[in-house]
């Protein structure tokens, strides 16, 4: 017990340090962050914070609902952290002047850095909530394809889909495969056929749709059973293995 609290308290303060370091950033080159997209890299770096909690609490065995509780509660302490240090970083930011006393390109530099000032000071569930669900009925009403993008990087979507490469990548390591062949589509079904002792000839059927839910029952199933946890998961291993499938690594 204590070496988990241990682990949770060093990943925050990581987490704590890290969102400090963005902040003097943004209050350095606030222009910058907003147009060269750096959001994209503080997203993968935190992304790498996330995948070594997992791999620091799959060491210590821990059981999967804590495990679940912790990927849905990160992403929360990411912004509950970013609101701390905003509310104090709100403070730096340079003021709009109202009087107009610039001109040209110093007044647009002044509008620019005045707009450049990202830092939350309350809670926003937009981009857990609505913001997915925003970009769903673009893809699919409005034919909005690059919604994918935003769509992907929605934070529960996101961290759960890393949590589910975790976790694949795992089954593969305990059952003395390739791990990373994990990360490659088609290939990955098939060494997961080769773990259950099935015909990979069954691939073929898992490109049908909704006739390959039955299929991916049957290999959930046997793969619950190689791992020793209840096959009656299987169904939801199926239907939500995003969230499911760390019952096979969090046991």
């Amino acid at each position: 017990m204590m070496k988990l609290k241990n682990t949770i308290i060093k990943f925050l303060t990581i987490l704590l340090i890290f969102e400090l370091l963005i902040d003097i950033l943004k209050l350095v080159i606030p222009a910058q962050i907003q147009y060269l997209e750096f959001s994209y890299v503080f997203t993968i770096v935190r992304a790498i914070f996330f995948i070594l909690l997992l791999k620091e609490l799959y060491k210590q065995k821990i059981k999967f609902g804590f495990i679940l509780l912790t990927v849905l509660l990160f992403p929360i302490f990411i912004q509950i952290i970013q609101i701390i240090l905003g509310n104090i970083f709100i403070h730096f930011c340079p003021q709009q002047i109202s009087d107009s006393d610039f001109q040209g390109l110093a007044g647009l530099l002044n509008e620019t850095q005045t707009n450049n000032c990202p830092y939350p000071t309350r809670f926003d569930f937009f981009p857990y909530i609505e913001f997915p669900i925003f970009c769903i009925k673009q893809i699919f009403s409005d034919k909005e394809f690059s919604y994918f993008m935003g769509l992907f990087f929605s934070p529960y979507i996101f961290y759960f889909f890393l949590f589910f490469k975790f976790c694949l990548f795992m089954v593969f390591k305990e059952n003395s495969r390739n791990p990373y062949l994990s990360f490659i589509p088609i290939v990955n079904n098939m060494m997961i056929l080769k773990i259950c002792k099935l015909p990979v000839s069954w691939i073929f059927f898992l490109f049908i749709p909704f006739v390959r839910l039955f299929w991916f029952f049957k290999i959930n199933k046997r793969l619950s059973e190689l791992q020793n946890i209840n096959p009656s998961i299987a169904i939801w291993m199926t239907l939500i293995p995003p969230i499911f499938y760390g019952k096979l690594v969090f046991k």
